[in-house]
């Protein structure tokens, strides 16, 4: 098994957006390899939210087959050159490999 992480730091008050697309179906859900996709937020009590989404796929292979497809490459294509939203402090990606489930 392998994962995906991405997570985004938004001002107080926007995680909501970010949550909404990442909850949303969308073409992911229908890769081969894919397993699942949690959508996570940090509990803060004010200053800024944290979003986690965590995709699991059955290999890196599949996921770097996402990675690869023309409709995840068209999706970041129409971003490209545009500034990141106000709202958005950073963001980041990490991949793992599972070595235990329990």
């Amino acid at each position: 098994m392998f994962v995906q992480m991405k997570r985004i730091v938004v001002k107080e008050g926007f995680s909501e957006p970010v949550l909404a697309k990442f909850s949303g179906e969308g073409k992911l859900e229908k890769q081969p390899g894919f397993i699942d996709l949690a959508v996570l937020k940090k509990n803060v009590r004010r200053g800024d939210e944290e979003v986690v989404v965590y995709v699991r796929w059955e290999s890196e292979e599949a996921w770097k087959n996402w990675e690869k497809n023309p409709d995840h490459i068209a999706g970041h294509k129409a971003n490209l050159g545009k500034p990141k939203p106000d709202h958005v402090l950073e963001s980041s990606q990490a991949t793992y490999h599972v070595h235990a489930v329990k």
